[in-house]
């Protein structure tokens, strides 16, 4: 029974690390960084902004109606009240308009007396305005939101290659700490093998101690550098969890272990593609294009404005004193700028000013990507050769540690010469893994220098 119980145990164990375990590619890696990373959302939100301030730039064409209305309680008035009287009479109008009256007139006034208490009326009005012509300013501002509505979507795609590329480099070095902790289990399998020879011979006294003590001490150091690396590996791995948005946790295998790295043909016109290609560029030149735009913007500040509208407005009764009203208006309003003490001068010259800027600036940027590029390409060749030279290190480094092994067990060679062979040949296996991983990382850059890094 209790055989049973355990086991029940170590098979629920491992289905439980099994369902744990999450083998991604580089290709999901990349898709899940994209979806989860922070810069990218951002990103996204810009993009539903830009276009909804163009929307609203589109607004300033039509019609603009707006409706207004007002309630208005007074309460407890005063009374108003006017007592009777003969009116004044003057002897002729002259003098009543000169405000000469001789006497008063047999006409009588009989006076009122109003009783006022509480008064309540309300209003209403309608507006209708249509610009006709503002210089130009509403059509500029339209073009301007549209330009920045591409510039957000250039900014998308500058944020994703950035994404890409982290999630390549925390990809591809847990791959490579994965190699060398594979290579360093091996070293240390090759390193106690021959440790144990040498405690072999010691015990039958063909070998000094010294010669037991070298291996060990070189033993023990590969098992240490096994654990460190068994510590990077876990490392590595909070790494790419962290770029793809998974738990830190979790129990993530590279499944794009085998660094495949070919040649790759690079068109001549790599540069021209770069120029043509790269977010950043493409993101200068619109904005080149809007300070060109604010111009024309800045200008129209100054340029005749016409707009037309109509009005309907109604008033309610007040009480005894004035009846409802009626009003109904159309109007047209033309302004025209006459003399601003040259105002508009200095204010368009400063708008060009940044204008020409800009366009220095993209000057500038576009001769900073060419010599980027260059040097990403020279980098990337030399990637290459590392490889090449590092694949004929590798093979002298198998072929001399099997000379050495030979030698030592003929007695031609002494235990240091072997552990030297050995030692080189785990630094020469060690520095190929780093050379492809060095070119995998020199493609991703230059794949990004010329605006072609996408998922």
């Amino acid at each position: 029974m209790k055989n049973k119980i355990y086991f029940l145990l170590i098979f629920s164990l491992i289905v439980v690390q099994g369902k744990a375990q999450e083998k991604l590619s580089l290709r999901e890696s990349r898709a899940l960084a994209l979806e989860y990373n922070q810069k990218i959302k951002i990103a996204d939100e810009m993009i539903s902004e830009s276009k909804s301030t163009m929307r609203f730039a589109y607004t300033h064409f039509l019609p603009n109606l707006s409706a207004s209305g007002s309630y208005n309680y007074y309460h407890d008035i005063t009374d108003l009240s006017l007592p009777g009287s003969f009116l004044p009479t003057a002897n002729s109008l002259a003098d009543a308009e000169a405000g000469n009256y001789s006497g008063l007139s047999d006409v009588y006034f009989p006076g009122f007396n109003l009783e006022m208490g509480n008064v309540d009326y309300f209003s209403a009005n309608l507006t209708l305005t249509q610009p006709i012509y503002m210089g130009g300013k509403i059509r500029t501002s339209y073009e301007m939101s549209k330009i920045g509505s591409e510039i957000s979507v250039f900014n998308k795609q500058l944020q994703s290659s950035d994404v890409l590329m982290e999630t390549d480099q925390a990809y591809w070095n847990l791959v490579s700490i994965n190699e060398k902790r594979i290579l360093t289990g091996k070293y240390v399998k090759m390193l106690s093998a021959l440790v144990q020879d040498l405690q072999n011979a010691f015990d039958l006294e063909i070998t000094t101690k010294n010669e037991l003590l070298k291996a060990q001490v070189q033993l023990n150091q590969a098992k240490l550098n096994l654990f460190r690396v068994e510590n990077l590996t876990v490392l590595s791995k909070m790494s790419l969890c962290q770029v793809i948005g998974k738990d830190l946790s979790a129990e993530i295998i590279a499944t794009d272990t085998a660094i495949v790295v070919n040649q790759s043909s690079i068109d001549a016109d790599y540069k021209q593609k770069a120029l043509q290609q790269r977010p950043e560029l493409l993101m200068l030149s619109k904005q080149v294009e809007i300070s060109q735009k604010q111009v024309k913007n800045t200008q129209a500040d100054y340029l005749p404005q016409l707009g037309v509208g109509a009005s309907y407005s109604y008033t309610s009764k007040i009480e005894e004193l004035i009846g409802s009203s009626k009003i109904l208006a159309v109007q047209a309003k033309l302004s025209v700028p006459v003399f601003h003490w040259q105002e508009r001068k200095h204010k368009v010259a400063s708008a060009r000013y940044r204008s020409k800027q800009k366009e220095l600036e993209m000057a500038r940027t576009r001769d900073l990507v060419s010599l980027q590029v260059q040097q990403s390409y020279f980098t990337l060749q030399e990637a290459f050769q590392q490889i090449e030279l590092a694949k004929i290190a590798m093979e002298q480094a198998n072929e001399n540690v099997a000379l050495t092994k030979n030698s030592y067990y003929e007695g031609l060679a002494n235990t240091t010469e072997l552990l030297d062979a050995q030692a080189f040949w785990q630094r020469a296996h060690s520095e190929l893994i780093d050379s492809k991983i060095n070119y995998k990382l020199r493609e991703v850059s230059f794949l990004k220098a010329i605006g072609e890094l996408k998922i």
